[in-house]
């Protein structure tokens, strides 16, 4: 009886555990999950048990969720090489004003869309809470154990278009990496490989997803902030974190017309540049990091929320 209910669920399950195969790193654990998964799903569409499953995914709101797309789905085309410097003569003085800002109310607010890993749902609340009438949180997309490195577990490529087309924000606010900072990658263009982390070959193909990202987004009008990865207590993340954060620095300088970039690294260290899970504000000793040493507290989700919104006054006018 115990076999034939494990059997049972195996079948109901047959689309999520294939997934979960598919997904993992190659190697003779995946080809063996691979290959015991297979079956399980030809006889679960073949006996209709997969439709309970999609039915309770649809009402949820997580339609697709055992689909696999491990496409980068990127539609602009890299920028052109900068040319040689040439000498172009100065404006008259009386021609250099800036342009003025964007002007924003509570009558025409800015939307604003928060999107990522597990470190964007504390910072989005944080800006929900922190936002007057003259922005407009639209969203808060966090979704845990994603990336830009692994679209096969969750494309996040595609949803940027769907955003694009449908949400269309003004600005969004960016947060990946945390769970990027590993060696494999899914997607990788036909006849490319990619090393370790932290490679040549590995920092290539990622600064090409963070700046892939950020030219689909500017090209639709969509001001892009980067939120660069916090310090975090302990050695391992402290060598990694620092990979992805120069990426996505230079990216966000390279588009600096669109783009900005949020150092949460120096934001929430020590005065002595260490990790600490205390900081003061305004007098007060407050805890800013969960006991994992990379999470965030809510009180540190304001301090960062205050940051982007100091990004977007730069930019706009927030009356």
């Amino acid at each position: 009886m115990l076999f034939v209910a494990l059997g049972l669920a195996g079948l109901l399950e047959a689309e999520g555990l294939r997934k979960q195969a598919q997904i993992q790193q190659p190697g003779i654990e995946r080809d063996i999950a691979l290959g015991v998964t297979r079956p399980l799903v030809r006889v679960s569409r073949a006996l209709h048990l997969t439709t309970p499953r999609h039915e309770l995914q649809a009402a949820i709101g997580r339609s697709g969720e055992d689909s696999i797309d491990s496409t980068v789905h990127l539609s602009q085309p890299p920028l052109p090489p900068p040319a040689g410097p040439t000498h172009q003569p100065r404006p008259p003085k009386h021609r250099q004003r800036k342009p003025a800002k964007p002007v924003f109310t509570a009558a025409h607010p800015l939307h604003v869309w928060v999107a990522g890993d597990s470190l964007a749902q504390v910072p989005g609340d944080g800006l929900q809470r922190l936002t007057v009438g003259s922005v407009d949180v639209v969203g808060v997309e966090s979704r845990l154990s994603t990336g830009l490195a692994r679209p096969d577990l969750y494309n996040w490529y595609t949803r940027f278009n769907q955003v694009i087309a449908h949400v269309k924000p003004q600005v969004a606010v960016l947060s990946f990496g945390a769970d990027d900072a590993h060696d494999y990658m899914a997607g990788v263009p036909a006849g490319h490989t990619v090393g370790a982390f932290g490679t040549p070959s590995w920092i290539a193909e990622y600064r090409r997803r963070v700046d892939g990202v950020t030219r689909e987004l500017n090209a639709a009008g969509i001001r892009t902030v980067w939120l660069g990865l916090p310090i975090p207590d302990g050695p391992g993340f402290q060598r990694s974190f620092p990979v992805v954060n120069a990426i996505l620095e230079s990216v966000a300088r390279k588009h600096a017309k669109l783009s900005s970039y949020v150092d949460t690294w120096h934001l929430l260290d020590s005065a002595q540049g260490k990790y600490t899970p205390y900081l003061r504000v305004h007098g007060k000793l407050t805890l800013m990091r969960l006991p994992d040493g990379v999470h965030y507290t809510p009180a540190a989700g304001d301090l960062i929320a205050q940051a982007v919104l100091e990004q977007l006054r730069a930019d706009y006018s927030l009356q």
